[in-house]
């Protein structure tokens, strides 16, 4: 009975790696072409100016009286007079173009 044993152990152990065999990964090799292209959006921006509108001062705030003060009952007016200023401008960032990453679809 042991050889009988020892018999049906080596049987299921080639059975097992028998399977085992059959059930591993195999390896192998293929050739493929691979698609390196890169694909963009452009974009135009423009440019990025900053507008001072109290850019240089051209005449301060002043007053004035309006009306004849030498007449006897007469209207008179102290106006007032907002300054004068010259609009200024800055370019923060010139105008360019951009490429914006997307899918080459």
């Amino acid at each position: 009975m042991t050889a009988l044993s020892a018999g049906l152990f080596l049987g299921a152990f080639s059975a097992v790696t028998g399977f085992s065999t059959d059930a591993e990964a195999r390896t192998y090799t293929k050739s493929r072409y691979v698609n390196n292209d890169r694909c963009y959006r452009v974009k135009r921006i423009p440019q990025l100016v900053e507008v001072d509108t109290m850019g240089k001062l051209l005449r301060g705030s002043s007053r004035s009286w309006v009306g004849n003060a030498q007449r006897h009952g007469a209207l008179v007016i102290d106006r007032y007079h907002d300054p004068v200023y010259i609009q200024t401008e800055r370019v923060l960032e010139d105008q360019h173009v951009t490429l914006v990453p997307v899918s080459c679809r």
